[in-house]
Formats: C-alpha cells, structure tokens, sequence
C-alpha cells in the first residue's frame, strides 16, 4: 500500500497522509452506507476545481435551515441503517451460539487467556485450562464468579466464553498442582530412568 501511496519515495510516505484520509472519508462504509465526510457534513467536499466562491447573504439563510434539516434526516437514516444491520449481524452470529448458563456451585473449568496473567509471569508452554472450580454467583448471562484459589493472584470474574462444563475425565490442572513446576516432574522422571 505504501509504494502505491509513495510512488518511489517510501520514505516520506507522512507526505501522503492528508490525501489518504481525504480518500478514506470520501469512501462509503457498508455499515452505515454513507461515507464519513457525509455523515459529518451532509456530502463529500468538492475537489479543487469544484470550489467556487459563495454568495455574501445578510441574515438568516434559507439554505442554511434546510442544511440543518438536511443533517438531521442524514442522521435518522444513519441511525436507522445502523440499527438494521446490527440486527442483521446478530442473527448471523446468534445462528453459531450456544448458550451456556450455569448455577452457583456448578464445577466449571475455566480458560486463562494471556491478558489475565500479571505483566510478565505469562509463559507460553503453561496450561490454558484450570479447574474444576465452583461457580460462586451469577452476574449476567455473559459473566460468573468463579472460585479460584487466592495464590493464581487474578479476577475471579470470567466471561462465559472462558467457562467450560467440567466433564469428570476432564482435570487438567487441578487445584493442589498449580504451584507445581515442570523441574519437580522432572525429578520423578529421573528415578525412572536410572
């Protein structure tokens, strides 16, 4: 993108960014089907050549009411466009969900992405999934309090999106292994060996 911007001076491609945004809001978006430069003021600015010099009126302009009109019924369509095709995006990602609800004291599993872990105690080789753990109360649909031990040292709150039925073949990561570190399975495994 940036050599087609650029031509043969990538270098100072910064030079060719108020043509790009001007290109940007001059463009339609499929959400709202209007381009951001309409949105904002009613149409997309005229280019150079375009611009002409605008008569001097005293007073109150006719035109200047039917431009706040104008705006206004932008705005009602906009809002209206919006709103259909939220409807229409979540039909289609409702068609992919299942709802998952669970009550107070369910033993879940839960799912410990990246984001959780404290700046700098993330490895990527550790376990993803802990459990089983008590739901302790429901928030909403989408939220749970789950009963993680104090030494994880993270939110007890959780997505539903991170909770997981807890099969009983299933335990991973059980409670008492959670300080266990890879150097003391190590340690059985060398008795084995020798």
């Amino acid at each position: 993108m940036i050599r087609s911007v650029c031509g043969d001076k990538p270098k100072q491609w910064d030079l060719a960014l108020p043509q790009v945004e001007f290109a940007y809001n001059s463009a339609m978006h499929s959400a709202t089907g209007k381009s951001p430069f309409s949105l904002v003021y009613t149409s997309v600015p005229k280019h150079i050549v375009d611009l002409v010099k605008l008569p001097k009126a005293p007073g109150v302009s006719a035109s200047a009411e039917a431009m706040a009109e104008e705006i206004l019924a932008v705005k009602e369509a906009v809002k209206t466009k919006l709103e259909a095709t939220g409807r229409k995006n979540k039909v289609a990602a409702d068609k992919h969900r299942r709802p998952k609800v669970f009550k107070e004291g369910d033993d879940v599993m839960v799912y410990l992405r990246r984001e959780r872990f404290p700046i700098g105690t993330y490895i990527k080789l550790q376990p993803r999934k802990y459990g089983p753990f008590k739901v302790l109360r429901k928030i909403n649909d989408n939220a749970y309090v789950v009963a993680l031990p104090e030494s994880m040292n993270i939110s007890k709150t959780f997505n539903v999106a991170d909770i997981h039925e807890y099969q009983a073949d299933e335990v991973l990561y059980p409670e008492e292994n959670l300080g266990s570190s890879s150097s003391e399975v190590g340690k059985t495994d060398v008795g084995r060996i020798s």
